[in-house]
C-alpha cells in the first residue's frame, strides 16, 4: 500500500514538473518573439533573401549576439579541421570551428560552422579572400567562427523558429543572394547597385566590383543651389550667364571625406598607416589632411580602400 502511494506520488510530481517545463517553454517563446520584434532591425540583425513566400529571414552575427545577450550565453570555440597556420601558397582550404555556449558553467548548446579561403563572386568566378596569406587566413577563421556562433545561437535559444543560417558567406564560400535592390534612394546608376553607410563611414559609398585592391565609389554630395540672376541684371553687372552659374561654387578640397578620415584615424590609432601613406606617395613631413588633398582620384580610391579594410578588421 505504501509503495502504491509512493509510486502515485512520484508520477504526480513528474507530471507537475513536466507541466512546469511546458509552461516555461511557452513563456520563453513569447518573450523571445516579443524581443525579436522590438529589438532586432531588418537589414542589420537579419535580412530576407529573395521574395520566396514563407522563407525565413537569415540571422546575422549582430542579431545572434543580441539574442544571446538576455540568455547570458558565453561562447567557446574549438578548432575542428583546417590549417592552423597560414598556407603560403594560393591553394584553397577550408576551416571548420565549433562554438559551444555555457551559462554559469552549464552547457547550453553548440553549433558547427566552416568557411573557405575562396569566395564566389556574382559572376561565378572564385577568388581568394585576401591576397596576403596571413590576412586571408585570419578572415577565413573569423568567417568560420561567425558561422559557428550563429548556428549555436539557433540551436541553443530555439531562434530557428524565426531565423535560418546567415547566407552572407556560407560553408561553400558563396556570397548571399540579395533581394531586388531598392532604387528609391542611394542608388548608383553607374555601377547598378546601392550605396550604403555603416560603422564609422561618414557618407554613402559602395565597393567597386572586380577591383583589386578594392576601390570605392562615393555617393556625390549635393552642392548648394546657385542663385540665378535675371539676364538684365547680369548684363548690368557685366557678368556673362556662364560666369554667373559658376561664380561662388567652390570645388571640394578633397575627394576623401576628411571628417570620416579623421574619425577613422582616431579609431585605428593609425601611426603605422600614416607611415604607409608617406612611403607609398612620398609625402613625408606633411599632415594627413594636406596629403589627401594632393592625391589623384585613383590614389584616393586606393587609400580609402586601405582605411576601410583596416576598419573592417577590427
Amino acid at each position: 500500500m505504501d509503495k502504491e502511494i509512493a509510486l502515485r506520488g512520484d508520477k504526480e510530481l513528474a507530471l507537475y514538473e513536466l507541466e512546469t517545463r511546458f509552461a516555461m517553454a511557452v513563456r520563453q517563446r513569447e518573450l523571445l518573439e516579443n524581443y525579436i520584434r522590438e529589438r532586432l532591425q531588418p537589414d542589420k540583425h537579419f535580412y530576407t533573401v529573395g521574395d520566396e513566400p514563407g522563407r525565413k529571414p537569415s540571422l546575422t552575427k549582430e542579431g545572434a549576439e543580441l539574442i544571446c545577450l538576455p540568455h547570458a550565453l558565453k561562447g567557446h570555440y574549438e578548432w575542428i579541421s583546417g590549417p592552423e597556420a597560414p598556407p603560403m601558397d594560393d591553394s584553397p582550404y577550408q576551416i571548420t570551428m565549433r562554438c559551444s555556449f555555457e551559462n554559469n558553467n552549464k552547457f547550453e548548446g553548440e553549433g558547427v560552422g566552416s568557411a573557405s579561403s575562396m569566395v564566389t563572386r556574382k559572376d561565378g568566378t572564385r577568388v581568394q579572400r585576401q591576397k596576403d596569406p596571413g590576412l586571408r587566413h585570419n578572415a577565413t577563421i573569423k568567417m568560420a567562427c561567425k558561422s559557428a556562433y550563429i548556428a549555436a545561437t539557433l540551436n541553443s535559444t530555439a531562434a530557428s523558429e524565426f531565423f535560418t543560417q546567415d547566407l552572407e558567406d556560407d560553408q561553400t564560400g558563396e556570397f548571399k543572394k540579395k533581394a531586388q535592390p531598392d532604387k528609391s534612394q542611394h542608388w548608383c546608376e553607374l555601377h547598378q547597385t546601392n550605396f550604403f553607410m555603416k560603422g564609422k563611414m561618414k557618407g554613402y559609398a559602395h565597393p567597386i566590383e572586380g577591383t583589386d585592391p578594392v576601390e570605392w565609389c562615393h555617393e556625390p554630395k549635393s552642392k548648394p543651389p546657385v542663385k540665378k540672376q535675371e539676364p538684365e541684371k547680369q548684363q548690368e553687372q557685366g557678368v556673362t550667364p556662364l560666369e554667373s552659374t559658376t561664380a561662388g561654387v567652390k570645388e571640394p578640397e578633397s575627394i576623401i571625406d576628411l571628417d570620416w578620415l579623421k574619425e577613422s584615424l582616431n579609431t585605428l590609432q593609425w601611426t603605422d598607416c600614416v607611415g604607409w601613406l608617406n612611403r607609398t606617395y612620398g609625402t613625408t613631413g606633411k599632415r594627413v589632411s594636406e596629403i589627401v588633398k594632393e592625391l589623384t582620384a585613383e590614389d584616393a580610391s586606393e587609400f580609402t580602400a586601405e582605411v576601410q579594410s583596416r576598419l573592417e578588421m577590427l
